[in-house]
């Protein structure tokens, strides 16, 4: 019984082992698509202020 109990916390543990390095491996990933969101979020805004000021000027 032990040895069984023993098995399937072996195997748990490969799983969870595999799991985590498969979620480390698209940590890059995500950060990239993340700064890539975050980044173009900005350029709007500052592009919508840009064209503002322009607007503002010229009336």
């Amino acid at each position: 019984m032990s040895r069984f109990l023993n098995d399937k916390k072996l195997r748990v543990r490969c799983k969870f082992g595999k799991l985590a390095d498969k979620s480390a491996s698209n940590t890059p990933r995500f950060a990239r698509l993340t700064l890539f969101n975050f980044l173009s979020k900005i350029h709007i805004r500052n592009s919508l202020i840009f064209y503002f000021k322009i607007k503002n000027l010229t009336l």
